[in-house]
């Protein structure tokens, strides 16, 4: 009898386990159905709905011109006695050295998909090799919204999500952020349709679509052009507005200008509402092109040299980077080759210092390690640099050593720092535990001291003649 049971349960399981695998094949044929369903939608929808707009552009966030020349103190002027030993020694913690991969130089065999092509290229000297469905071929060169609704059935039709599942993966295996993660998929659209950038695009568009993305494309009389909305405000590059939404341009290389009357779409693609950003809060793994550099300040009568690496792959990557939000470059992760070297090497100058003095010390090194020169002298527009690019450019300005300093305060000595805004000028503030002579206010309860990186030989609280009596804009860093 109990055997009897045993059978009739086993295939009472057989028969309900045939109903399920019976209804998961019906779910997944209606969302089949159903996403088959919006791509034609969306198909129909590009074939006629197109309007015409006008681009519009950001200028620089700089009211007027910083500076050509900047002032230097002579002679250093020694603070306070009193004051130093007042203020608190600084709460340090061993910077020890991560080790780095080794570099990766050849491609990796991979087994290949059925019905799939396969592509190899360098990114940034990383070798990538990716695969996509055969069935990725267009052959017509025209632009209008007819071959564009034409090239998103092409694409529509082919096993995407595969192809997806690639550039995901490539793009964990190195912490890409959504900048390059869009610079990975528009080098494999080129790629794929032998450098023709039009086709690059559109490919670009229907990924980043797929992945979610709040993307368009729009067209003139000879190019095609990628849009996307972002997280954050971008300077100097063209942008729509579409529905009180702004859409910039992207190019590879990060600058365009303005770019007249394009033609696009106001519709959307269901589910594609993610922002790019260009944010960096995990660093970018560029470990097979370093390089080194030596760097020189004097502290109290004492020369000392750091000696400094960092990625030149990151520093061409950061070539494309048009101007963004102030935090963007606050916030960034920065490399572990730099946090190996720069850190390492100026943990043991400020420890068992006073904050004061750490902070000074600190002051020093940006203020002399570099040669001054303005962004529109140096690059013919205006850059903001990320702490790499600092130490390998022959020259910097105000924001890039704000930077720089406000990464070195934050990682050695754990203090808060923010950005002090002038109109041609930027300088940074530091929460020190005790008072000190000199430029300080109050945000948000709690009282910061000036912090010039750019004002030569100045201590904490010194502040550039020119700007003693200005008003300024606080930038709240992340």
């Amino acid at each position: 009898m109990f055997r009897f049971i045993l059978v009739l349960l086993f295939i009472a399981s057989l028969a309900i386990a045939d109903d399920y695998q019976e209804w998961l094949k019906t779910q997944s044929s209606q969302y089949s159905l159903y996403k088959k369903s919006l791509d034609e939608e969306f198909s129909d929808m590009l074939k006629k709905d197109w309007e015409e707009f006008k681009s519009m552009s950001t200028p620089s966030p700089y009211k007027k011109a910083k500076p050509i020349i900047i002032p230097a103190i002579k002679k250093p002027i020694k603070f306070p006695i009193k004051e130093i030993k007042e203020s608190p020694i600084v709460i340090t913690e061993p910077i020890k050295k991560t080790i780095i991969p080794k570099p990766k130089q050849i491609v990796q065999k991979v087994k290949l998909i059925k019905d799939f092509d396969n592509t190899s290229f360098k990114f940034y000297s990383n070798p990538i090799t990716i695969q996509y469905d055969k069935k990725t071929i267009f052959q017509t060169n025209e632009i209008n919204k007819s071959s564009i609704s034409s090239f998103w059935d092409m694409m529509s039709q082919t096993n995407y999500k595969k192809l997806i599942t690639q550039i995901e993966s490539n793009s964990n295996r190195l912490n890409l952020n959504d900048w390059a993660k869009y610079q990975l998929i528009h080098k494999l659209g080129l790629n794929i349709f032998n450098k023709e950038n039009n086709k690059a695009n559109l490919f670009t568009w229907f990924i980043l679509v797929k992945m979610n993305f709040d993307t368009k494309v729009g067209y003139n009389s000879n190019r095609i052009y990628l849009m996307s909305t972002m997280q954050h405000s971008l300077y100097q590059v063209s942008f729509f507005t579409l529905k009180n939404k702004k859409y910039y341009i992207l190019t590879p290389n990060g600058k365009i200008g303005n770019v007249g009357s394009i033609y696009t779409y106001a519709g959307e693609y269901p589910k594609a509402k993610k922002m790019l950003s260009f944010t960096l809060f995990e660093e970018i793994k560029f470990y097979n092109n370093l390089q080194n550099k030596s760097l020189s300040f004097n502290y109290e009568g004492k020369l000392h040299t750091i000696n400094t690496q960092y990625s030149l792959d990151l520093i061409d990557f950061y070539k494309t980077f048009p101007q963004s939000d102030y935090n963007i470059y606050f916030s960034t992760k920065n490399s572990t080759p730099l946090s190996n070297s720069i850190l390492v090497k100026l943990a043991p100058l400020v420890k068992g210092k006073s904050e004061i003095e750490a902070v000074n010390l600190l002051l020093r090194f940006v203020q002399t390690s570099f040669k001054y020169k303005t962004d529109q002298k140096q690059f013919n527009y205006e850059k903001v640099m990320f702490p790499e690019e600092t130490i390998n450019y022959p020259y910097s300005d105000c924001e890039d050593r704000s930077i720089l300093f406000s990464y070195l305060v934050k990682s050695l000595l754990n203090l808060d720092v923010i950005g002090v805004k002038y109109n041609d000028h930027l300088a940074t503030a530091v929460a020190l535990s005790s008072k000190v002579t000199g430029a300080n206010f109050k945000y948000k309860g709690t009282r910061y001291t000036i912090s010039d990186p750019t004002y030569i030989n100045a201590n904490v609280g010194m502040v550039m003649t020119q700007y003693q009596n200005s008003k300024f804009k606080v930038i709240s860093l992340r």
